[in-house]
């Protein structure tokens, strides 16, 4: 099964790189918690179905739904 979202992180140079794909945003809200926990910067959705980009809130590191 292809995965609609995709979370990418920005590197060093400002570029976003792909980083693994995810099936819902609430499994995108969760491996996101886990990643900044191990890895802080800053993450993004790509939803793949309608190529919006979706960015997680700073203050609660959830995703915006109505982004979606």
């Amino acid at each position: 099964m292809n995965s609609p979202f995709d979370i990418l992180k920005k590197n060093p140079e400002g570029r976003f790189c792909w980083f693994e794909a995810v099936n819902d945003l609430e499994s995108a809200n969760i491996r996101i918690e886990e990643l900044t926990a191990l890895s802080p910067g800053e993450y993004i959705v790509f939803d793949k179905r309608t190529r919006n980009v979706i960015p997680a809130d700073r203050s609660s590191l959830r995703l915006d739904p109505r982004r979606e």
